[in-house]
């Protein structure tokens, strides 16, 4: 087991791909982020021996080191009851591959049950992508480049007078009534595959799009834009040029999950036809 309160365990963690991305969250932008206890589980062996202090963690992703291929196709809820099923599906695919889990200080919500998940794409003293989707889907969408509902841009030079009055000026693409509903289909697809109650969820998903509200907005701008303008001096310093910050709402807040840098983020996407 590792985790990131022993520090001598740093290091190694910061060899996987999804944990190295937490990590880098935590250490620059510590303000946004909720994770805590972030522990890697390496084999079902470890989990069992530490069990008695990885039960109290309540979330998890599945991670591979850097030098191999990204896990990827491993869905699942996220569900306590599902950590040993999850690992025993994460060997099966890659025998180096682990289990990551933690803590947030935000009451978790069912993944139907938000009303974004966003990607904050940063090129330093260039300007900010951002790209969203809306209710009763999260950060899995934006972050796997799987859809966008909404996208703004801000020039690096405009975002000190970015506000939530004038940030609907930056937008610069929002999906069509005809694309939605495939989007919205896909996301029931993949809502139903890792277990969730169809009745339950496709209440919660609209049938006709609705815009992000502005108080999610007025979150954003406020406590992450701003705040990334402020470290710009920091990020320069330390050749953190490109690099995306994504994650969903919890209740009315925006939370940051992760920091991917440029070997995992490609901004400039280019804007939907």
């Amino acid at each position: 087991m590792l985790n990131i309160n022993n520090k001598d365990d740093i290091i190694r963690m910061k060899a996987y791909h999804r944990t190295s991305d937490m990590i880098n969250l935590i250490e620059y932008f510590p303000e946004i982020c909720p994770v805590r206890d972030l522990t890697i589980i390496e084999n079902e062996s470890d989990y069992r021996e530490n069990f008695m202090f990885i039960k109290d963690l309540d979330n998890c992703r599945v991670d591979s080191l850097k030098d191999r291929d990204v896990l990827l196709g491993i869905e699942h809820a996220g569900k306590k009851d599902e950590f040993l099923s999850t690992l025993k599906k994460v060997k099966e695919k890659d025998p180096y591959g682990v289990l990551v889990l933690f803590n947030v200080n935000e009451d978790a919500s069912e993944r139907y049950n938000r009303y974004a998940g966003i990607s904050i794409g940063v090129d330093v003293l260039d300007g900010i992508y951002i790209d969203a989707v809306g209710k009763g889907f999260d950060g899995r969408e934006v972050s796997k480049g799987i859809c966008t509902h909404e996208r703004y841009y801000i020039p690096w030079f405009e975002l000190r007078k970015c506000s939530v009055q004038n940030f609907k000026d930056y937008k610069i693409y929002q999906i069509s009534d005809e694309d939605y509903k495939k989007t919205r289909v896909e996301r029931m697809i993949f809502l139903k595959s890792i277990g969730l109650n169809e009745e339950v969820y496709s209440k919660m998903i609209p049938e006709v799009y609705e815009k992000i509200p502005g108080f999610i907005w007025e979150n954003v701008v406020r406590d992450v834009i701003k705040l990334i303008e402020k470290q710009t001096e920091v990020l320069v310093a330390a050749n953190i040029l490109h690099f995306a910050i994504s994650g969903h709402t919890e209740g009315k807040k925006f939370c940051a999950w992760q920091m991917y840098d440029k070997t995992r983020y490609c901004s400039k996407i280019k804007q939907p036809e």
